[in-house]
Formats: C-alpha cells, structure tokens, sequence
C-alpha cells in the first residue's frame, strides 16, 4: 500500500545512517567482545598484543590527529580557492575579503595564516591575532584580532608593501604602510609546488617564525598562477604522544623523512635551535638527547616494524611506525622507545585497561558510527537538497559534490546537468523578456545559444515580406561572416539549411550541398504561426534528420528556445511599431499647433532640438552643479516627448486672442465699427451745414465750420486709430483724451438687437433696449461686452495640479473703451491670462494620458518652461529648486527660440548678443537658471543652434564673458 493513503498502516521510514551506525556499532561491540575473549584465552602473549594494540592505537590516534588537522585546512582551502579574493586585482578588492578571512580562522584554531600569491608578485596575508604576544610581536592595537599584509604592484611593478590591522567586526583600526616589507610568493617553495595542479599540495613541515610552532603549508592554484594557501599548525601532535606511552619510562617522538623532529613527548628536551646564519630551525632526532629514540630512526620507514636492541644497561622495544598523509606523497614516522622491564612488569594491568579500552570502544562506537555514516549518506541529503533547489527554482549555481559510490555520483551529475540546462534556458528566456532593442537582444540570445550549445558559430536572419529577404541581423564565431551570406530571397527551390528551414517550416539539418552535417537551422514563427526568421547553428558534429526525430538534447532546447525567441522578436517589433507611431503622433500635434498660427511657426519643432542640445551638454559635465545630472536612455526619451508636447496646449487657445494684432480685435478688427461711427458724425456735421444753407447762414462761414469739425473727427480717429496698435505704451494723458473723445455722441436709428445670435442675445438679457433715435457714445464700455466665466472654468485653490493662479472674473472683456485703454500691448488682463493658460491646458492634458513609468516626468517637465527660479512664475510659482534639471532647461530653450525666431509677423527677429543679453538680465532676477545660462554659453550650444536656425543678419560677436559676469 502507498505510503500516502491515510486509510493504510503507517510508513515509518527509518534513515541510512540510523541503519548504517546501529549495524557498525553491532559490529564494533562483537570485535571488542571477541578480541576481549582471545585475550584471556592468550594471557602468554599479552605482552605482545599490548604492543600491537598500542601500535594500532598509535596509528588511529595519530591519523585522526593529522586528518583533524588537515580536513579542516583541506575543506577551507577547498572553499577559498572559489571565492572573490582569486579574482581581485587591487588591495581593495581584496580587504572586501576580510569578513571572510575572519570567519575561515575563527572556524579553525589550528590555522594562523591564510593568504593568495598572485601571478604579477603581488600578495596578501591573513593572520589571527590571537593573544596580546602576537599583537605585540606586530605592533597591532589591543582590540585587533586580524592582521592584513598586502604587497601590491606600485607604478613600473615596484612592490608596495601595507599592514591593515581590523577588529573582530572587519572594521580597520590602522593602516600601517610598510615600504620595506618585500616579499615575492613565486619564489616560495608552496606556491611552486601548486603551479600547474588543480589539487591540493602540502609542503614539509618546518618552524613558524613567529610562534616558533611545527606547522605545514596547504596550497592550490585556483586559477593560472594564483595559488591560495594556508598554515596549518601541527605542533599539537606531541600533545597526544603522551597517551601513546606503553609504559611510563616510554618515549616517543615523530619525525619527517628526513630526520627533522616534528613532536616528542616531553617538549621540554629540546630547545630553539638557530642555523649559522642565526634563524631559527627545526630540531634533528639527534638532538634531543635519548639515543633508544635515535636508534629508532633507522629502522625501515616502509611498515611498521619492531626491534629488540640493548643500549647501554637498558633492554629497549624500538618501534616505527609511519603515518602517510593522503594530500601527498609525504609520510611521517613515529617512533617508540619502549623500556623491557617496565614491559613486562606491567603486563596484568595491560590485560585490566584493556578491558576498559574495550567498553570505551563501545562507548565510542555509537558517536563515531554516527559520525562515519553521516559521511557515507551526506552526498544523498546533499542531491536530495539539489533536487529541492530545483524544484524551488533555485538555479544559482553550486559546486559538484562528487561521491566515491558510483550510482550516487552518477544521479548527482545528471542532477547537475538538469540544473545547468534548465539554469541557461531560464537565462536566454530572461534575455529574451528584458531588453527592448532588437539587435542587442539578437545579440545576446545567439551568443548564450553559441556558447550553450558549443557551436563553433551561429547566425539570425530576420524575414521582410514587403521584399521577401531574409537579412543577416547576428553572426557569431569562427568564420561565421563568411559562413552565412548577408542578404538572401526567399526561394521556394532554394537550397541550404536556412533556405530550406525557410521554405519548409521546419528544422533543417545540413549544409549547401544538402548533405548531412551539423548545420542546424530552426524557423521562427509566432504563436499565430507568422514567419518571421531563422536560427541557424553549426553545432560541429553530423546531425541528420534521426536526431531531430527522436529529439535530441541539443535539438529540443534549440527548437524550445527558437519559439520563444520568436514571440520575444515580433514582440520588440510591436514595441517598437508603437513607439513610431506615438514619435509621428506627437510630431503630428506639434505641426499642427504651430501651422495653426503664423506667429508660433516652427516654435514647436526648434524648441526640441534646442533642449536636446543643453540636455546633452549638462549630461558631458564632470564637474560642477551638473555633475551628477546624467541623461539614462529613459530620461532622454522624456525630454524628447515633454520638448515636442511643450506647447500642446495652444490647440485649445483661440486663433483670434493668438493672433490680436491690435487692441479691438476679436473675429475682425473693431475700428472700423468706429471708423463708422467718426463717419456718421461726419455726415451729421455735413446735414447739419446743408441745413444751415438752406436757412440763408453765410455759406463761408459754414464751410468753414464743417471742414474744422471734419478736421477735428479725422484727427480723433487717427488718435483712436493709433492707440488700436499697441505699439506704445499709454499714459495718463492718454487715457483722458481717449475717454474725452469717447464721450462724443452718435444717433442710432435702427435697433441693435436684430441678426444677434442667441449667446450675443443672453448677455444682452439684463439691459433693456434703448428707445429709438437712441443717442450713444462714440465709443462705449456695454454690459453685453463682458463674457462671464462659467463656474466649471475657475480653478480651485486646492487643484490636484498645484496651480497657484488668479482667474479672472470675466472670461472676456469686449469693452471698446476697456480694450483701446490697455497701457501695453494689444491684451487685456482677460485675454492674457487665455494665453498663459496654454501652459495650464499643456499640465493637464499630459497629465491624462497614461505613459508608462520611464515617461511620466513627462507634464513636469513639459510644463515647467515658464515657471521662474524666485517663485514667480505660472502656472505653480515654482522656485527653481522644485524644477527638475530638464524643465529648468527647457524655459532656458523656449526663452532663446522666442527671441531668435524669424518666422513671427508681430516682431524682427533679435540679434545674438541682443536676445543672450536679454537673458542674461531674465538669469539674474533670477527669471532663468544662472547656472544653466552660463553652460548654455559657455558649452558653445547657441552657436551650434544659431549656424543651423538663425539668419545670418542675426549672427553677430557675443561677448560670453561679459554675459557671465
């Protein structure tokens, strides 16, 4: 029954290494009871066996202790040998090392140093301060616990030496420069040893300088000419060889092959020994003073051997026995001076601690059977953790855990492979789905699809139907240029892979000539099944139609990822598709503003160019304010969109405020309603002397009366005329004449309420209409001439925009008087704020639109380019700090293209230095950026503007500095 129906006996599930311990432990307790029986059954030979035990003793002991050296030493370098620090290439990428190298010697007391030799000489150590002595020794503060020794490559590949002292957070407490500490890793004996070998090497043992301790040096190259090492000290080992004693006058000793002492039991017989040149060195056998220990060293190295001799008085067991290390071909010897009498005088309380060593066997036979089978089931848990990596979709990858039993090592390299395979397919996908240009996409997909596949090279053509060629859009590797042609036609007879991959619609293997050959090409269709290229990869093996039949690896990840990289085209192809039409959309619009009056003209198409120009010089700037500013692909497509929408606004202002060219006009210029009016009074004056005529008044004087009064109303209306310009700016005197000559009378006989639409009807609703012959002003301020502004109009003080504007009352003000009155210019307070309201229509209509998130500091910036940097400007009264860069220049752009361009019929267009004086002074009242004004000079971008756009009458000497000043 299945383990998983809840109906069913319980699964009890019992691990390998619970199985595997209990059954060593079994094992272990019946050897001990066994061997315990035979040494009662054999008490003759309990001499003997003592000294077998103690050898096989001395030997698991001494193993244990070196491979508990060693193991440790081993496992951290196994892990250094992969870590950042191999690649660093200066001293500062390699103290990024540090909270690492304080974590590998904390985790191993038995380590002092760990460093890396580099290929160019260059070095770095790290040492363990461990006790107030070493400090002392080096120098280093009371809280340092890490010691750094770097030498780096200096200019001409003079060393530099450094001394980095850190405390146990990583955090340096000093930096000492040490130019005479010289020190060259390749002339070292570990990082020779290491060169050329992927594998761990193990130097002999020698004397640590500065705790005048036995050690050894592990090392390997991690990569060509790096070589990671490490000190292992190994001084431990005589602490054990007490407990190695058969009897108590027994001493031992272990020593290299070449007679070098690395331990003895009673440290205190040797002394520091120093070389003729006064260094310090490791002691000879010979020099501890107990000659059963010297002759012991002659005895045969290969085995364990055994040998009575009788040195002076005494009878003496001389024992050897050697203790091969695994990382090398070294070997070390222990040996054994075992003194006879106390041999055999001890050899009923042997067979006693035998008994005793037999029930710590056992007591010691379950930790160590854990032990033992942890290590035979680890590899299993590690490939069961693999397994749910995966299936998390952890693909980070990790390094293989090789085991020692077959099938286990071979499920864990297939689960390897399935990560990796899996791994580069979700990569290629990740190119595929995040980089929205084309070709570099292409790019990518085919180099991870070249190197995946091991391909000696590869290529992408990309299908036009509107000419039916397919175009080479990537080639990568050897030979691939001359290996796939440019440009092809799509032919139905064609021949070669991609032709016929073309053609068919299907994976195609082979080469020109139709052959067999490991020529792979793939079509790439969309999901609605749309042509729209081919992939093509020499895979540099024979690959006919039966691979592509029984789906081979290679041929079904190819074919997996052709689909995808299919879809990810068209999908570009589509983003960009729209990013064109919205690029003529918004060039449409712009056009369109500026061909809807003649006095904006190519405003909205120079203004573009200008901001990309400034925008590009504060982008070049190293130093300075702008320093910082970049323009990221991003940024620079808003600037583009916000400078071509800057004014889209306008299309909401009416033509006929735009275009007011004089004071009375709205749809039609109003003055020659007065100029009518002047005429009625001339013709009034004229009845009026005909009258007189015919009542016998003197007809000289007459005449002259009405050519003086015609004179008069001519003069007027030449007056009135002349303030309907605007072209001065009216005074006090002004304005009195103006109401003086207004206050003049006309009769009207026929009643002004006939041919009135209905809007002109409803403001004419609350003012009754004037009995016939009504007299009126020559020129009047009407209640039907004020256009109120409906409720939906006025603009809230807390708007969702942040505009801070004052809206008038009145929508218009039609006012003959009123409009002829207006002191400067040709608008009234009314119609001005119509046309600063474009900025206001601009904010909100960009606001509307719902641009994606690279493009929605589009309304800022679009609508920022008349705000001023001390606040008082429109819409938002802004100050300059509140404006993003961008906006800041546009106004700038704006500024400079309003006062040089030549296409306005109201005005001349102004000269270089004219138009940059005038915006020197709007720069300091701060009405523009100073900072910006002074790179738009100082870069040279209005000359670069001025030679493409300005007339050349406009192209006079600026003198910058004085601008700057």
């Amino acid at each position: 029954m299945s383990h998983g129906d809840p109906d069913g006996p319980r699964f009890v599930r019992i691990p390998l290494h619970v199985l595997a311990a209990a059954g060593t432990t079994l094992l272990l307790i019946l050897v001990a009871v066994v061997l315990a029986w035979s040494s009662y059954r054999n008490t003759r030979e309990v001499v003997s066996s003592t000294v077998d035990e103690s050898i096989r003793h001395a030997s698991v002991a001494l193993r244990g202790k070196v491979r508990g050296i060693l193991q440790p030493a081993e496992n951290q370098l196994d892990l250094l040998v992969f870590s950042a620090i191999v690649k660093a290439a200066t001293v500062e990428q390699r103290l990024a090392s540090v909270p690492m190298a304080l974590a590998v010697l904390a985790a191993n007391p038995l380590l002092d140093t760990w460093y890396v030799g580099y290929p160019d000489g260059a070095f770095v150590l790290f040492r363990a301060l461990r006790d107030r002595a070493l400090r002392s020794v080096y120098h280093a503060p009371d809280d340092a616990v890490l010691m750094v020794q770097s030498i780096g490559m200096g200019r001409g590949g003079v060393p530099e030496g450094e001394y980095f002292y850190f405390d146990s957070q990583g955090r340096v407490l000093q930096h000492r420069p040490r130019p005479t500490y010289r020190f060259d890793p390749r002339t070292r004996n570990w990082y020779r040893m290491a060169l050329g070998h992927r594998q761990n090497v193990l130097t002999e043992p020698y004397l640590f300088y500065t705790n005048r301790e036995v050690g050894i040096t592990l090392a390997r190259e991690a990569s060509p000419g790096v070589v990671v090492g490490l000190d292992a000290t190994i001084n431990d080992i005589g602490s054990e060889l007490s407990e190695l004693r058969i009897t108590p006058g027994t001493r031992v000793a272990v020593i290299d092959r070449g007679g070098q002492l690395i331990a003895v039991d009673e440290p205190r017989v040797t002394g520091d020994r120093y070389d003729d040149n006064g260094e310090l060195r490791m002691a000879w056998l010979e020099e501890t003073n107990v000659p059963a220990l010297t002759e012991a060293q002659y005895l045969p190295a290969d085995s364990v051997q055994r040998q009575y001799v009788t040195i002076g008085k005494r009878d003496w067991e001389l024992i050897s026995l050697p203790v091969p290390l695994q990382t090398s071909n070294q070997a070390y010897r222990v040996l054994m001076a075992v003194p006879g009498d106390e041999l055999f005088e001890k050899a009923q309380s042997l067979l006693m601690r035998q008994w005793w060593l037999i029930l710590g066997l056992i007591v010691l036979s379950v930790p160590v059977g854990y032990w033992l089978t942890q290590r035979i089931v680890r590899p299993l848990r590690l490939l069961a953790e693999e397994t749910h990596r995966v299936a998390r979709f952890d693909f980070s990858a990790l390094p293989l855990r090789r085991s020692r039993i077959a099938e286990v090592d071979m499920l864990t390299t297939a689960t390897v492979q399935m990560r990796s395979t899996i791994a580069r397919f979700l990569d290629v996908s990740a190119a595929l789905n995040s980089d929205l240009r084309l070709e570099h996409l292409l790019e990518v997909v085919l180099g991870d699809l070249v190197e995946t596949t091991a391909s000696r090279n590869g290529a992408i053509y990309l299908f036009d139907p509107d000419t039916n060629l397919l175009h080479r859009s990537q080639a990568q590797g050897t030979g691939a240029d001359e290996a796939y042609e440019r440009v092809m036609e799509l032919e139905p007879a064609g021949e070669g892979p991609v032709m016929r991959a073309a053609v068919l619609r299907r994976s195609v293997a082979g080469d020109q000539s139709g052959r067999d050959a490991g020529v792979f090409a793939v079509p790439l269709e969309t999901l609605g099944k749309e042509f729209v290229g081919v992939l093509v990869l020499d895979l540099g093996k024979p690959l006919g139609p039966e691979s592509i039949a029984r789906r081979d690896p290679v041929v079904a990840f190819i074919e997996a990822l052709s689909s995808t990289a299919a879809v990810a085209i068209e999908t570009r192809r589509l983003v960009e598709s729209q990013k064109a039409l919205l690029e003529a959309m918004i060039q449409l619009l712009a056009g369109a503003i500026d061909a809807k009056s003649p006095y904006t003209g190519g405003h909205c198409q120079r203004v573009p160019e200008l901001t990309r120009m400034l925008a590009e010089a504060a982008h070049a700037e190293e130093q300075g304010s702008f320093s910082g500013f970049r323009l990221t692909p991003e940024l620079r497509e808003a600037v583009h969109v916000a400078a071509w929408l800057h004014d889209c606004g306008k299309i909401t202002t009416p033509e006929y405020v735009v275009d007011k060219a004089t004071k009375l006009e709205t749809l039609f210029n109003r003055i020659h309603e007065i100029r009518m009016r002047f005429e009625v009074l001339k013709r009034d004056a004229e009845i009026r002397f005909w009258k007189g005529a015919a009542a016998s008044v003197p007809d000289a004087a007459a005449r002259a009366v009405l050519e003086a009064e015609w004179a008069q109303l001519d003069e007027e209306f030449a007056f009135v005329a002349a303030c309907n310009h605007g072209g001065e700016s009216m005074d006090d005197e002004s304005i009195r004449r103006l109401q003086q000559i207004a206050a003049r009378q006309w009769v009207r006989t026929i009643d002004d309420r006939l041919g009135l639409s209905n809007d002109e009807m409803l403001r004419c609703r609350n003012t009754p209409s004037a009995p016939l012959p009504a007299v009126e002003c020559l020129l009047a301020d009407k209640p039907e001439h004020i256009e109120h502004r409906a409720a939906k109009e006025l603009m809230p003080a807390n708007n969702p925009w942040g505009f801070r504007i004052e809206v008038p009352a009145r929508k218009f003000n039609r006012g003959e008087l009123y409009n002829l009155a207006v002191r400067r210019g040709t608008l009234t307070p009314e119609e001005r704020y119509i046309i600063n309201d474009h900025i206001v229509q601009t904010i909100m209509m960009l606001d509307r639109l719902p641009f994606p998130r690279h493009l929605r500091s589009v309304p800022e910036i679009a609508g920022g380019h008349h705000e001023k940097m001390d606040g008082t400007g429109y819409p938002k009264r802004l100050r300059g700090e509140q404006m993003s860069v961008p906006a800041r220049i546009m106004a700038i752009a704006d500024v400079f293209e309003a006062l040089t361009a030549a296409d306005r019929p109201y005005k001349s267009p102004k000269t270089l230095s004219e138009s940059l004086h005038i915006m020197a002074r709007m720069a300091r009242e701060q009405h523009l950026d100073g900072e910006l004004f002074a790179l738009f000079v100082r870069s040279g971008v209005y000359r670069e503007y001025a030679g493409r756009f300005l007339q050349p009458a406009q192209m006079d000497a600026v003198d910058e500095a004085a601008l700057l000043v």
